[in-house]
């Protein structure tokens, strides 16, 4: 039979190459294409304006002009040639229309210096030329907001005409055109992009070819090396080892030297395993044993519930302990919670750990309160409990609805919440349970509000000792839960745990650090008033403001804000009464004041007046609106859907 050849693996070389090359090439075509057409639209967007311009100037020049007199219409084409240069278009022309006789008269035509295409036996100054638009001129003739534009693709060009009514003197029935060659200004825009996607995808895969170098260089040469000396210790680790030297990155030069330390330890730890009596053997296997039953029956160390933020830590100590936290969703939406430390160590406490957490979890989901759940779990652990082990509990079931914890206690640590101040819930404390059948327990009560916090801990965090024997104490404990209330602090569990393990850093744990946090989540309102664009409805959103909790100094702010913007709305928005929505929302951190409106789009929160500079006696506007967002915490803009949307934020406490 024929040996079949082992299929050869590509190396990591070729693959990253192979890999990222068509990958960047592809982002490069796509990324080009998406800024092609930006560029474009933007192009296009900006000729659009400048044609606008271009009418409008014109229409300035011309003033009251007669351009039925030949002279003066020589004298203007003249004049409009130069402004044709300036503006870089090719013809702006002025039209007297017949609407009767549906014909249009080319008063006077000025063209750029070198146009674009010629249409000269077209455009003549004195030339009548029937027209099929009579009705499009009719509608500029009547409606002087210069937003007429036809787009004309003829023999000549393509080509976006914008046209405008005279306005000077006794003049009528005069239109003035400005218009810029489409196709020219597209074909140079190709021209130029086409040039930049070549040199884009060329600068990519030059920088490609040399990223792959370096690969190849710096990471597969190292790799390889590594790869060829570990399976080499694997399979001939007898014949001794030879010290891993690679040249390379950093990270390869720390591999190959943890490399080396590795096969050091192991071979010394090989020799130490060999040495241990079977008496050491059962002692580590049953910690590790225990140790696994411990962190395997415990919940995540975080869950947003959506109502409430739940944090919890536990690190075992090296002689397992029996500490646990168990929470979860009940099945009507409140949330219970619970920790708990068992007496003893090792194997023994893991498992009776493990047996409690079933229990109280089974109990919680019986729809119990905590003292029904304790009274019930004390009487079935005196009964199951062949080594006399017992184990201190507490248990808080919150509602979200009402807001109310109910909570009873089976000896543990007194736990706190951080609300206005720091509260210790020291009611409805018993016995610790599994040590007397037929204890009775109670509950008792605490309403949470948003941003309260419940903290639960074991005791391996006031008796947690330093190097000089010190320990970390509940008065230590009590004061860093203060300062995270004074500072407003939302990761209190982490606060706690940073400040822990500043304190006993270099000490050995000797028991089990096991912490669960319950945090209320700020309860959201708004209001949405819709109203139209004058301004006497200012008093609606005063008084919806003044119905807010928000203190009056911040009450003050969003009036302050609401007249600014609310009246620069009804001012400038609409050229007649149009629609405003206004949002109020608050929460327990901030505020928020939202102004929506379907009128002209604008930005107030851009070309703000510098206060340095500003000119109190002869500047007209912006003042108001620097010191609404200067005062403000926050503030956004967008324009969306036709509608602007500004929003400025206020945190609460300012």
């Amino acid at each position: 039979m024929k040996k079949q050849k082992a299929k050869k693996k590509k190396s990591i070389f070729w693959t990253t190459t192979l890999v990222i090359l068509p990958l960047a090439i592809l982002a490069d075509v796509f990324i080009l294409l998406g800024a092609y057409n930006y560029v474009r639209e933007t192009t296009y967007d900006e000729y659009k304006e400048d044609i606008l311009d271009a009418v409008e100037v014109t229409n300035v020049l011309l003033g009251d002009c007669d351009l039925k007199n030949p002279k003066d219409a020589y004298t203007d084409s003249v004049e409009l040639g130069k402004l044709c240069d300036l503006l870089g278009l090719p013809y702006i022309y002025v039209l007297e229309v017949d609407e009767k006789a549906e014909t249009i008269k080319y008063l006077t035509i000025g063209a750029g210096t070198n146009p674009p295409y010629e249409i000269s036996e077209t455009r003549e100054i004195g030339k009548v030329n029937p027209t099929e638009n009579i009705d499009f001129y009719h509608s500029v003739l009547n409606d002087t907001s210069n937003k007429h534009f036809r787009h004309v693709d003829s023999k000549y060009a393509d080509t976006l005409i914008s046209y405008l009514p005279r306005t000077g003197g006794n003049v009528k029935d005069e239109i003035i055109a400005a218009e810029v060659s489409v196709s020219a200004v597209m074909k140079q825009l190709n021209r130029a992009f086409g040039i930049t996607a070549l040199m884009v995808i060329f600068f990519t895969v030059v920088m490609l070819v040399i990223f792959a170098i370096i690969i190849h260089k710096r990471v597969q040469n190292p790799a390889k090396i590594i790869s060829q000396k570990m399976s080499s210790f694997v399979h001939d680790r007898k014949k001794g080892y030879e010290k891993l030297e690679v040249k390379g990155s950093k990270e390869f030069t720390d591999m190959a030297d943890s490399f080396n330390i590795m096969t050091g330890e192991i071979d010394r730890y090989i020799s130490d395993i060999e040495a241990l009596n079977l008496e050491k053997h059962t002692r580590e296997a049953e910690l590790n044993i225990a140790r696994n039953i411990q962190m395997g029956l415990l919940r995540p160390t975080h869950t947003d519930t959506g109502a409430a933020d739940i944090r919890a830590y536990m690190l075992p100590a090296k002689d397992v302990g029996g500490d646990l936290y168990e929470y979860r969703v009940l099945g009507d939406g409140r949330i219970f919670a619970a920790i708990a430390d068992v007496s003893g160590k090792g194997i023994s406490a893991a498992l009776f750990m493990a047996h409690s957490v079933t229990l109280l979890s089974q109990y919680a989901q019986m729809g119990h309160t905590p003292a029904q759940i304790l009274t019930a779990f004390n009487d079935t652990l005196v009964t199951q409990n062949p080594g006399g082990l017992f184990i201190t509990t507490f248990i808080a079931i919150w509602d979200p609805e009402s807001g109310r914890l109910t909570y009873s206690n089976a000896g543990h640590n007194f736990p706190y919440v951080l609300s206005d101040a720091l509260v210790r819930l020291e009611e409805a404390h018993g016995v610790a349970a599994g040590l007397f059948e037929g204890e009775q327990y109670e509950d008792a009560f605490i309403d949470l509000k948003g941003g309260d916090i419940l903290f639960l801990y074991t005791d391996g965090v006031n008796e947690a000792k330093n190097t000089d024997g010190k320990f970390y104490s509940t008065e230590r404990l009590e004061e860093k839960l203060t300062s995270c209330i004074d500072s407003g602090s939302s990761e209190t569990l982490n606060d706690i745990l940073s400040d822990l393990n500043g304190f006993t850093e270099g000490a050995e744990q000797n028991d089990d650090i096991t912490m669960l946090t319950l945090r209320v989540k700020p309860q959201r309102t708004e209001t949405v008033l819709r109203l139209s664009s004058e301004i006497p409805q200012l008093v609606v959103i005063k008084e919806a403001i003044e119905k807010t909790d928000l203190s009056d100094r911040l009450k003050n702010k969003l009036i302050l804000a609401a007249e600014e913007m609310f009246v620069n709305i009804c001012s400038y928005a609409y050229d007649t009464v149009g629609e405003v929505e206004v949002r109020i929302a608050t929460d327990q951190s901030m505020a928020e004041l939202t102004f929506i409106d379907g009128g002209k789009p604008f930005d107030p929160t851009v070309e703000l007046p510098d206060i340095d500079d500003y000119d109190y006696e002869n500047t007209i506007g912006g003042l108001g609106r620097f010191l609404t967002f200067t005062m403000s915490d926050g503030y956004s803009y967008e324009y969306r859907d036709k509608k602007n949307i500004l929003t400025i934020i206020y945190k609460r406490g300012d």
